[in-house]
């Protein structure tokens, strides 16, 4: 605990701008393993003994300020190698996406799913998404509600949670790819403006690539 406390005072002083976060020492090893680097190459990039790195990863080393912050600086210079070969997220988005008014009502949107065989349909109020109407959801909605409930329900109370929002030009990492293991979809947004939506097929495909 002080250790981390000691780290932050420094870092503190050493940068005078503002203070997104402090790395801990426990991501080394998640972000070297996610970037494909083994103790020996990063130990090498970072001018010190694999056996240190090795002991700063099991815990049983801590590194002085400046080793701490060259780790995180090579990892981060590593990323960024990674970053520029990935596509972004507007290279696999589906285009020209459709969404719907909190006012609709829960049959005309199952007239609509059916129609464009959508699964998912993000729900807008004015211009911020506020959920998310599935299939599941719909289903879910009837089956506490009954049958009848349909046609006088409007699609804002069968909606789940709004799924993450991520910007146009946004480099596909693993950790953004993650967001679909909690999520049906991730929707992408330019300037501002929702634009289109990454389904988990599209991850897929990308995956395969």
């Amino acid at each position: 605990m002080f250790y981390q406390l000691d780290l932050m005072l420094k870092y503190y002083v050493d940068h005078t701008i503002h203070m997104v976060f402090i790395p801990k020492l426990e991501e080394i090893k998640q972000r070297r393993e996610q970037l494909g680097i083994n103790q020996r190459q990063l130990a090498k990039l970072c001018d010190i003994q694999p056996s240190f790195l090795n002991m700063i990863e099991k815990g049983n080393a801590k590194p002085g300020y400046d080793v701490f912050v060259n780790i995180f600086k090579v990892l981060d210079e590593q990323s960024e190698k990674v970053t520029e070969n990935l596509r972004t997220a507007s290279k696999i988005c589906s285009k020209n996406l459709f969404t719907l008014s909190s006012h609709a009502t829960l049959e005309e949107t199952i007239k609509i799913m059916k129609l464009k065989n959508f699964s998912q349909i993000p729900v807008m109020d004015s211009s911020k998404c506020i959920g998310l109407v599935t299939e599941n959801s719909i289903l879910k909605y009837q089956l506490e509600h009954g049958a009848d409930s349909i046609s006088k329900a409007k699609t804002s109370a069968a909606m789940e949670s709004p799924p993450p929002i991520i910007d146009w030009n946004q480099p596909l990492t693993q950790r953004v790819l993650d967001l679909l293991y909690d999520s049906r979809c991730i929707l992408v947004s330019q300037e501002g403006k929702l634009e289109g939506i990454i389904a988990k097929i599209d991850a897929l495909k990308e995956a395969r690539k």
